[in-house]
């Protein structure tokens, strides 16, 4: 691939040779046997305007864009009859198994649209829940309950495949503008299973769960990463969230959230503050970082000092490396993480509930319902789940160490060409963030929401 990403008309899109370089914006892979990945929001606000690639969307008409790595050739996504804008800085992640990826929150800025480039320095925050199914391109948008804050900026999420039916999606941490930093104890769940994308959702359906977290508590942020890896036996899921940053401090330490205890333990402080960076599972237990910036709030300033801005955390020893080992061994939770929830590195947790009890006894029988996955990809599973998507579940996952590593990597590679310099380009948005005031102007969500994402026009309410 050039060193800029190759321009593809699919279809005749007036305005678009191909997606315009953006920061902040969502990767999602799709099913576990797609070569189409797909692009979600993003904006160019920040970015130098004088750069030779820099362009600003001509139109909200297409949030999604999809590239089939085969044919070399990019697929713009109408989402009109779905969304109204496309948002940037949201928190989101896939399911694999039933090719649907969530994107919660995020916000509109100058850089969303030429229709939006008006808000100077104001940003306005949106709320709800966009769901792509990642194999019909098909878009909705659900409303989510204002307890779960959903207008958040910078969040994190992470799926969690081994409780529940389907899953679980955690959702924590970020900010909303009416209320700051979010404490990172007030940890957010929802049971993939209950997925109702019909134009009119059930009432029983579409479940949110706030649960709060005991032990060593992380500083809110934002602008961190997150990666789950499941106990050798099930017993529990430890999320792994590494860096970030807050109004004054960025942040170089590792967390892990270990669930169904919901319980927080720190298991590394370092020298080298990063925030702004992704993170990447590889099977069996190694987390790479991409990109990021260092202890300066300008991006430009990289974090890594590994090469390439590539950087390899084994999970189980919390030790930093450069190489991706294809031959590592099982999964083993870390000996810190043991001596607050139990057992022993393969697993056996003895702390299986939270501290303080469930906030809902229906979050207690969601993590009673455990469901086997594989030791080589967290968020995939050896058995098929009843699936309520119309979307057929994959259940072959006989992929090698080595391939997945280069499926990753590929697609990281893509992550910093294509979605435009989150990485690499100098930018100021969140140092401009730090030292102003942005005018507190709130969303409830992106209001229009239908089956059908070709039809309408887009304009900013």
């Amino acid at each position: 691939m050039s060193q800029y990403p190759r321009r593809y008309i699919s279809g005749s899109v007036e305005g678009f040779s191909g997606p315009i370089n953006v920061h902040d914006a969502s990767l999602f892979a799709g099913k576990n046997d797609s070569t189409t990945l797909h692009m979600f929001g993003g904006t160019t606000s920040g970015f130098n305007e004088s750069f030779r690639y820099f362009e600003v969307a001509p139109t909200t008409q297409y949030a999604v864009w999809s590239y089939d790595m085969r044919d070399d050739t990019w697929l713009a996504v109408d989402t009109s009859g779905a969304l109204d804008t496309i948002p940037s800085w949201g928190a989101s992640t896939e399911v694999p198994d039933l090719g649907l990826a969530f994107f919660v929150g995020g916000q509109i800025d100058s850089g969303t649209a030429d229709t939006t480039q008006n808000l100077g320095d104001e940003t306005i925050g949106v709320g709800g829940m966009v769901v792509i199914n990642t194999t019909t391109n098909n878009v909705k948008n659900l409303t989510v309950d204002e307890s779960v804050r959903s207008n958040r900026q910078g969040a994190g999420m992470v799926y969690v495949a081994n409780f529940g039916e389907s899953g679980v999606l955690v959702l924590l941490g970020g900010e909303t503008q009416a209320d700051g930093l979010l404490a990172m104890d007030d940890i957010t769940t929802f049971d993939v299973n209950s997925t109702d994308l019909s134009d009119s959702p059930s009432p029983n359906t579409n479940f949110w769960y706030s649960q709060k977290a005991s032990g060593d508590i992380p500083s809110s942020r934002t602008d961190f990463c997150l990666v789950a890896a499941p106990a050798q036996d099930n017993s529990s899921t430890n999320i792994y969230l590494y860096g970030g940053t807050s109004e004054s401090t960025i942040f170089d330490d590792i967390y892990v959230l270990s669930l169904p205890s919901f319980t927080w333990v720190k298991v590394f402080t370092g020298q080298d503050a990063c925030w702004s960076v992704t993170c990447h599972f590889l099977a069996r237990r190694q987390m790479i970082t991409v990109g990021g910036g260092g202890k300066s709030s300008n991006i430009s300033h990289d974090c890594n000092w590994e090469q390439k801005s590539l950087a390899v955390l084994d999970l189980s020893t919390i030790s930093w490396g450069s190489v991706f080992d294809a031959n590592a061994g099982q999964y083993d939770v870390p000996d810190d993480v043991v001596a607050a929830i139990g057992g022993d590195p393969t697993g056996g947790a003895t702390k299986t509930q939270p501290e303080a009890g469930w906030t809902d006894s229906s979050l207690s029988r969601l993590f009673s319902i455990k469901t086997a996955t594989t030791s080589s990809v967290p968020g995939t599973t050896s058995t098929a789940v009843s699936n309520p998507y119309d979307v057929s579940s994959d259940t072959d996952h006989g992929i090698s160490g080595g391939a997945v590593a280069g499926i990753v990597i590929g697609a990281v590679a893509f992550v910093a060409i294509a979605c435009g310099g989150i990485f690499f380009y100098s930018r100021s948005r969140r140092s401009a963030k730090d030292t102003e005031v942005r005018d507190e102007l709130e969303k409830d969500g992106l209001p229009s929401y239908s089956s059908d994402s070709s039809q309408g026009t887009a304009e900013l309410v």
